[in-house]
């Protein structure tokens, strides 16, 4: 159901959205596939962690007569960026901290049992546990060479319910976080955290 040669086609940033809409929709209608995804067997892992956050920040960050795609493996960067002539005019790094140990205990709950852990969160709280990976990793980031590309730091909070005071305090982390992340000097031509679904921060460049 999910093939490298249908990952890594050019698309302009709203036809890749909803090739991703429409792989995910599939997949979660194929019991296999959808364990397979749960699990990040194969291919699954480069769609959940690279492409899926790459689908959203194309739309916030480039024109729709761009072209975005993807590209497999570990060449420094995630996705080439081609402007209205074909001409490349960027590169893409995607990056998605996360509590590695937690998720894959969590999805394996999911697969045997039908339903993960549960975790309850104040306003705010699930991004601070994210705090610590989000750092690390931008310091392992930040030792690399990114030189000619985009470093997208991605995160997927649960979004607060619609009150005042929870968003107020949601808003408060994510620029507590964003504040923390800017501490860091990446070599990269532009950094950004983008928490899903569509807010995008810019931290450098």
């Amino acid at each position: 159901m999910i093939t490298s040669s249908e990952l890594e086609q050019r698309r302009s940033p709203a036809a890749l959205r909803e090739f991703v809409v429409r792989l995910k929709a599939a997949v979660n209608a194929n019991e296999f596939e959808r364990h397979c995804g749960h699990l990040k067997k194969g291919l699954y892992k480069q769609f959940l962690d690279e492409i899926i956050p790459l689908s959203r920040f194309a739309i916030l960050a480039y024109p729709e007569n761009y072209e975005v795609q993807p590209v497999l493996g570990n060449q420094g960067y995630d996705a080439l960026v081609f402007d209205e002539l074909g001409a490349e005019v960027d590169r893409v790094e995607i990056t998605t901290p996360h509590d590695g140990t937690a998720e894959a205990k969590d999805a394996k709950l999911v697969v045997s049992q039908g339903i993960g852990s549960v975790s309850v969160y104040n306003p705010g709280d699930e991004i601070t546990v994210l705090f610590p990976h989000v750092i690390k990793t931008c310091l392992k980031k930040a030792l690399n060479d990114y030189s000619n590309c985009t470093l997208v730091v991605a995160i997927a909070p649960s979004p607060p319910f619609e009150i005042t005071s929870h968003m107020e305090q949601y808003d408060k982390q994510i620029t507590t976080l964003a504040s923390e992340i800017s501490k860091i000097r990446f070599k990269a031509k532009r950094v950004f955290l983008l928490v899903l679904p569509d807010r995008l921060v810019n931290i450098q460049g």
